[in-house]
């Protein structure tokens, strides 16, 4: 009887993995039709996408399917392309509807459908507001893709909201939402807004580390005051950021901050670092 159990049990096993092969290679080949599909549907899609960019009122296929993937190709192509190419884009896309399915689809409850719309609507809208709640979804792909989409987008106004995700324990790596903040290309670092006051040190690291990054002079001021900030890793970003604003106005604050910090350390020699950069080296006492 045991070996009876014993063979059943060996049985069992073989079948299960029989089984886990007979899906694992379901799910490939379904993968494989899906992205062939796809890559006929973009392909079918190129030349309609020219002859919207060329100004030409293309209509919308009577076919469910072709149409949606028109209208993807359409969206996806709008934040790549500038001037009147983007605007004849975005302008067949609004004038077919494609501006109230996004908002249908924000609110979907399917989490790629509701990615989906995120990225459409950003596509044709400059008032990134309706996304904004998308930031918290549920699911961490949606948060991902609405942070991504709204750089692309280029929605400045909605930097505070990005950096908040970013720092709420939401799935939105910092990495991710700076090279989104980057993308939104802000003029000025009052683009931050209430970041520059955020009791989160994490918050204020990230706007030192982009405003740093894209030479903001106006964050100066910001900057100085988190060299005073009790957490050494702000005060490090920050010291840094000075040093690649470049303003010798700095030199005091920087010099005063390198009095308190702790020798040797990673701060001390992001300041030291800064001062050169700004031509005003120092010893270390």
């Amino acid at each position: 009887m045991r070996y009876d159990v014993a063979g059943w049990v060996l049985v069992a096993a073989a079948g299960a993995t029989v089984l886990l092969l007979v899906v694992i290679t379901a799910v490939r080949a379904s993968t494989i039709v899906a992205s062939r599909r796809h890559a006929r549907e973009r392909a079918d899609a190129l030349p309609l996408l020219l002859a919207i960019t060329d100004g030409v009122d293309v209509p919308l296929p009577d076919d469910r399917r072709a149409a949606r993937a028109l209208g993807t190709s359409a969206a996806a192509l709008v934040h790549k392309v500038r001037g009147a190419d983007r605007a004849d884009l975005a302008g067949w896309l609004r004038r077919n509807g494609f501006r109230e399915e996004a908002l249908r689809g924000l609110r979907a409850r399917r989490p790629a459908r509701r990615a989906a719309a995120a990225e459409l609507y950003l596509a044709l809208d400059d008032d990134p507001g309706p996304v904004l709640p998308l930031l918290s979804d549920t699911h961490a792909r949606v948060r991902a893709t609405v942070v991504r989409a709204l750089g692309e987008a280029g929605a400045v106004t909605a930097i505070p909201a990005i950096v908040e995700a970013a720092v709420a324990a939401r799935g939105v790596s910092t990495s991710t939402a700076a090279m989104a903040v980057v993308q939104a290309g802000p003029s000025s670092a009052s683009a931050f807004g209430p970041v520059w006051d955020s009791a989160d040190p994490r918050a204020r690291r990230l706007a030192a580390d982009v405003a740093g990054h894209l030479g903001h002079a106006d964050a100066r001021l910001h900057l100085e005051r988190a060299l005073r900030s009790e957490d050494q890793m702000l005060r490090t970003h920050a010291a840094v950021a000075l040093g690649r604003v470049g303003s010798p106005l700095s030199v005091g604050a920087l010099e005063t901050a390198l009095v308190v910090a702790v020798r040797g350390s990673v701060e001390e020699h992001a300041i030291l670092d800064a001062l050169a950069a700004l031509d005003s080296p120092r010893e270390v006492p």
